[in-house]
């Protein structure tokens, strides 16, 4: 096997970035390279470490091996490394915590005096499965940016290194900070105090196509976000501008945020995006109980009126476009749940 440039984060560290995010190829080495920089910083300087997952069940999950691949590479072959629940030590010390963002409100009363570095695994989610945000919209941001305060407490000092694989360019995190990336992509993107790292290197792409593995998988779309970086969640099939005759139908507000909703008669497509037009009470459609307000109407009340039920079988037959894939993003789920057929 040819020799692979596994990803460290020291480079991208040089940005002087409070806020790193690492979106790469699957297995290329983020969360061990990540590992091993903060447990070296541990014993040169005494700094801690906070390793953080969305859920407890990913935390019962990860933290009993945590530190196995360092140890089976032969790292830090001179110290003791321990992992649990209860704390993360080197040599009897303790180097870190291990912290569920769901369950991490109820420490708002702990202190992290000597911690300087966070990791938060797998911060992107592939929406495949079970696998979801702790609450919908960016309501898990607000959940981390609660945390982010209760460690760093105004010392204004403490890192976050964001490790992910390539789903999509546009996640909460993204879109809560403003982060857009356009191809052709670069590795280091940085924006204001973030930094957003797109890891990729071709040893590591040339090992994998040796394997038997990557011969089953190659082509499709596994491979294309495991090993070629591709953000295939990205699909631009529903993506277009409204057409230049479009007339404006209703609103629709979803997590507190409206969105206009144009259609063109001519082929029967409609069109949503931020343009928002004039709108009576009873066409500014609330999605969510959260989102009703003394200007708008619920969802429930006009679902069969002729305007949404026109809306609706345009959903059922695929022809709703959205203007750009945050747009997309935020509301493709909602948008589904209102088709004619169950």
């Amino acid at each position: 096997m040819p020799s692979i440039n596994w990803f460290s984060p020291n480079e991208m560290l040089t940005y002087n970035c409070l806020f790193n995010f690492v979106v790469g190829d699957r297995g290329g080495g983020k969360s061990f390279g990540t590992l091993e920089f903060v447990i070296n910083r541990f014993i040169k300087t005494g700094e801690q470490f906070i390793y953080l997952r969305r859920w407890e069940k990913e935390i019962d999950e990860s933290i009993p091996t945590l530190f196995d691949y360092l140890k089976k590479e032969g790292k830090f072959k001179d110290n003791e490394l321990k992992s649990s629940k209860k704390g993360l030590y080197c040599d009897g010390k303790q180097m870190g915590f291990s912290v569920a963002l769901s369950t991490s409100l109820k420490k708002k009363s702990v202190a992290y005096p000597n911690v300087k570095w966070i990791i938060f695994e797998e911060f992107m989610l592939n929406n495949v499965g079970h696998n979801r945000y702790i609450s919908p919209g960016e309501g898990e941001v607000t959940i981390f940016e609660n945390f982010y305060e209760t460690v760093d407490r105004l010392r204004d000092e403490t890192r976050v290194i964001f490790i992910g694989n390539a789903f999509s360019t546009v996640n909460i995190y993204f879109t809560r900070f403003n982060i857009r990336l356009t191809p052709p992509y670069k590795r280091y993107n940085k924006r204001k105090n973030i930094m957003v790292c797109l890891w990729q290197d071709e040893s590591y792409r040339e090992a994998k196509r040796q394997t038997a593995f990557y011969d089953i998988v190659k082509g499709g779309e596994y491979a294309q976000h495991a090993y070629e970086n591709k953000f295939y969640l990205d699909t631009t099939d529903f993506i277009k501008k409204k057409a230049r005759n479009s007339e404006f139908s209703f609103a629709l507000t979803y997590l507190n945020k409206q969105y206009g909703v144009w259609v063109d008669w001519d082929n029967g497509k409609y069109y949503v995006n931020k343009q928002v037009g004039t709108v009576p009470a009873r066409k500014n459609v609330s999605l969510t109980l959260d989102d009703n307000k003394p200007n708008n109407v619920n969802i429930r009340r006009v679902k069969s009126m002729p305007f949404m039920s026109m809306f609706r079988r345009a959903v059922d037959e695929n022809n709703v476009y959205y203007d750009k894939l945050e747009t997309y993003s935020m509301l493709k789920e909602a948008v589904f749940l209102l088709k004619t057929t169950s």
